[in-house]
């Protein structure tokens, strides 16, 4: 444990951007339905 986190001092700035990137992405599909659906509504409306 110790030698990992040994690595990880010299990249971590790296580490945090991922773990963002990863919380962005999750909730990027997260709210995917939700926009479709969005959409898919005005598009029906509009008609």
């Amino acid at each position: 444990m110790l030698k990992i986190l040994k690595n990880l001092k010299k990249t971590w700035v790296s580490v945090v951007i991922i773990v963002i990137l990863l919380c962005v992405q999750a909730w990027a599909d997260l709210e995917l339905p939700s926009y479709t659906s969005k959409i898919v509504n005005i598009g029906i409306q509009a008609r």
